[in-house]
């Protein structure tokens, strides 16, 4: 799958949420492909939600997640989601991920970074249909 169609799929779950949404997002800290805001209450803070797409299948190398983290972070993102096009590179991720946070720190990557497939983002999702009609 291309880039242009996982970021409309993207969008269109994003919209379908009620998220404000922009694309190419970069604050100084690296490039990102979406954030995602929103905000429930005028007291709490606005939600901001990041996503890197990787459109190729396989082994995803470590630079690639430590670079999507700090860009994260650095843009006061609350939470970095990859979405991958299977669960392969979903299963490359996860476990390189677990390695980071095995290796110790303050932050714990594991609780900061998900990682989904784009079909298990799309099932999230139910397309609104109307079941009955209003007569008179």
């Amino acid at each position: 799958m291309d880039e242009q169609s996982m970021n409309a799929a993207c969008d269109t779950v994003g919209s379908q949420l009620g998220y404000k949404i922009e694309h190419n997002v970069n604050l100084g800290a690296g490039n990102l492909d979406q954030v995602w805001s929103k905000q429930d209450h005028p007291n709490l803070p606005e939600l901001k939600i990041a996503f890197r797409l990787i459109t190729s299948s396989g082994d995803v190398p470590p630079e690639v997640i430590g670079a999507g983290a700090m860009s994260a972070l650095w843009t006061d993102c609350d939470h970095l989601v990859f979405v991958v096009p299977d669960p392969g590179t979903q299963k490359s991720i996860q476990g390189k991920v677990k390695a980071f946070d095995s290796i110790g720190g303050f932050l714990q990557l594991h609780k900061y970074i998900t990682t989904i497939t784009l079909s298990e983002l799309l099932k999230g999702v139910k397309a609104e249909t109307r079941t009955s009609e209003v007569t008179a």
